[in-house]
């Protein structure tokens, strides 16, 4: 197991010479040179090929090491900036500080008791790029060293939110996970991730982050561009906004693709003559995901109907499920329940309002980033005014917030939840949904570079300057703005109608002249969008049937979520699977106290614990399980103890934080769903 990669550095790097020494190996991509039998998927393309020695270069630190990544963000220099290196780029995707005062490196992740001078967590082993055909979804198979070939074992991985492949946290922990265990992991962008286009300079990135003009992971058809040019300067088509493809109804055709081009690759590294060593029904497959990834990975084993998958796990799945007829009417969870579009839309509206009447966390009597909020009050004047929050005050839009789901012990995330996706996460949702044209700028918004000095700034649009399109692809974390600094944004949504210029809706005034509301009638109109049968039709390609086919699964979410809200996403499917697969259902269920979407870092470091903890666990639970046949655990609350103190200066996260999943929970955190209803205490 995780053991073997403790061997020397030199000696892994013999091995695997050794290994890929065969003259039949020298294409992989050829079935016919290797193996006759294992026939290429029509709609695969191979796009590279590298072989890491766990020195120089490796499969999830890109040769930075553990011990580098724990100390700080590495200063990652291109030799030339307006043309950087692929290495470079892969170098800059996986640049994460982990922080070991969050537990990870210690409880889960790397461990710091398994590195030795001669092994910094540096994993040899082969690394696949590839696409599929007329898609252009991202493909990423990564193949350890010491891949166990006798009991082989499959971890897929659809990338988290809306991001691409080479995600940090995804191929850090999520596939870190799979390669210690001696799996091969595949990574999957969902036809989602880094397909953002400059029309203005007709250039955008192809699948390995080099910047191109063709073969491009995204390329609208803009009829009149030069005309929208002129109208629209310095404008950028995304490819979830407007590929027009919602590609998040095909998310669970995209895994399985994922399954088959890792088998396919597999047969092609270890050939046996005139037959496969892998397949399905002899490989074991795990599906891990989270946020959007979660709900891929749910989805997926929905459509499951040969039963590929052997067990799964979800960490704060963005699940939206189909609850009509399948719920009693009078579950709580189902007269509480929001869709994404409309929970995401009415957060929008109010969140900038409330937050003045947000109270502090008692410990150190701070509220993160809530002091950016200057023109708060502009905003519920214009809510105000619309007849949208009748009194204008702060204290009325909270408690609007609260009756939509939203719990109190989510509010301080509440200001640097929406500085950091604001107006953008709902509306990458109904632009997809909606199949919206990037020429509709659909609410009056479009993408666009912004202003990247941090001082004087206004969000205006202006032309690219201090940051290169080049390095645009590696600085995207999954989801607008794309930020140039901590202080300034390369690329956003604007408000093309803004009252003096176009402008980022965080510096927008659409009421009164100079005087900034957060562009409220841009979040009105969004607001109404969330209602157009076209957005509606998208929405339903996407939802949930609950039915997993009792496949052993683990849904794990954080309590404290102020994105995923937990009564709008993983408790509602939990009722859902239960009122469809009844007493078969194999589905756990985890609720993490003092557990949100964010990782535990500061400014969240003394009130949050790392969701990832729990993720980790569950897999490890259902490894045991179908490896050694152990009983899995009831699905239970999970009681954690905050490590308190003052934000940017909270202690170490012990086990007596990140209290780990038991396998017979106390009564009192069981977790039991009756009539449709979800029994906590």
């Amino acid at each position: 197991m995780y053991t073997k990669f403790k061997k020397a550095s030199t000696l892994a790097s013999l091995i695997f010479l050794t290994m890929f020494s065969n003259p039949n190996n020298a294409e992989l991509g050829d079935p016919v040179k290797t193996n006759p039998i294992n026939y290429k998927p029509h709609w695969l393309v191979i796009h590279s090929t590298n072989h890491y020695d766990g020195e120089s270069d490796d499969l999830v630190t890109a040769g930075m090491g553990f011990t580098a990544l724990s100390k700080m963000i590495q200063e990652i220099k291109y030799v030339d900036p307006a043309n950087p290196t692929t290495q470079e780029l892969r170098r800059a995707k996986l640049n994460r500080f982990i922080d070991i005062k969050t537990g990870e490196g210690i409880l889960f992740g790397f461990r710091i008791k398994d590195l030795t001078p001669l092994f910094d967590g540096k994993i040899a082993g082969t690394e696949i790029l590839a696409t599929i055909k007329g898609e252009n979804v991202g493909l990423l198979l990564q193949v350890p060293i010491d891949f166990n070939k006798k009991n082989p074992c499959i971890v897929v991985v659809p990338a988290s939110d809306s991001d691409g492949l080479y995600n940090a946290k995804d191929i850090q922990i999520r596939g870190l996970w799979g390669l210690k265990h001696n799996c091969a992991v595949v990574y999957n962008d969902k036809g989602t991730g880094n397909g953002i286009y400059d029309i203005t300079n007709d250039q955008g990135f192809t699948i390995d982050g080099k910047v191109a003009k063709d073969n491009l992971l995204f390329k609208p058809i803009i009829e009149n561009k030069q005309e929208f040019i002129k109208n629209n300067p310095y404008r950028y088509a995304i490819k979830e906004l407007h590929s027009k493809q919602n590609p998040e109804a095909k998310w669970p055709t995209y895994l399985f693709n994922s399954i088959n081009f890792a088998l396919y690759e597999l047969n092609e590294l270890f050939p046996a003559p005139n037959k496969l060593n892998f397949r399905e029904s002899n490989t074991l497959i795990l599906l891990y995901g989270a946020q959007e990834g979660g709900a891929a990975v749910l989805r997926t084993t929905e459509l499951d109907l040969r039963g590929k998958i052997n067990g799964v796990v979800a960490v704060n799945p963005q699940i939206q499920p189909r609850l009509a007829k399948a719920v009693p009417e009078n579950a709580i969870e189902t007269q509480s329940f929001h869709s994404l579009p409309d929970y995401s839309t009415y957060g929008a509206l109010y969140i900038p309002c409330a937050i003045p009447a947000i109270k502090p966390n008692s410990s150190d009597n701070f509220v993160p980033d809530a002091s950016k909020y200057l023109f708060s009050q502009n905003r519920c004047n214009a809510l105000k005014q619309a007849k949208l929050l009748p009194t204008g005050t702060s204290k009325e839009a909270l408690k609007k917030l609260q009756d939509y789901g939203w719990k109190p012990e989510t509010y301080t995330q509440l200001p640097y939840f929406y500085l950091n996706e604001s107006i953008s996460f709902p509306y990458k949702y109904i632009s997809a949904y909606g199949r919206y044209d990037v020429k509709e700028n659909m609410c009056d918004f479009s993408v666009a570079s912004t202003q990247q000095e941090p001082y004087y700034n206004y969000g205006e649009v202006h032309p690219l300057k201090e940051v290169n399109f080049a390095e645009i692809w590696a600085l995207s974390k999954s989801h607008l703005p794309i930020w140039a600094n901590n202080d300034a944004t390369v690329i956003d949504l604007v408000e093309n109608k803004d009252l003096t210029s176009p402008r980022r809706e965080w510096y927008s005034s659409s009421v009164v002249e100079n005087q900034i509301d957060y562009g409220t009638k841009g979040a009105i109109c969004l607001r109404e969008k969330a209602k157009d049968p076209r957005v509606i039709k998208g929405l339903e390609e996407v939802l949930a049937t609950g039915n997993l086919h009792k496949t052993k699964t683990f849904i794990v979410h954080g309590r404290n979520n102020v994105k995923q809200l937990i009564d709008n996403t993983s408790r509602p499917y939990v009722v859902l699977n239960k009122a469809v697969e009844g007493q078969d259902s194999q589905l756990r269920y985890i609720e993490v106290e003092n557990a949100s979407y964010l990782d535990g870092k500061t400014p969240f470091d003394n009130i949050l614990l790392p969701i990832d903890y729990y993720g980790e666990d569950a897999m490890e639970w259902l490894w045991a399980n179908l490896t050694q046949q152990t009983t899995l655990p009831e699905s239970q609350i999970i009681r954690t103890k905050i490590r308190g103190g003052i934000s940017g200066r909270a202690p170490q996260a012990t086990a007596e934080n990140l209290v780990p999943i038991s396998q017979i929970p106390d009564k009192n955190n069981l977790i039991k769903i009756d009539n449709g209803k979800i029994l906590d205490k």
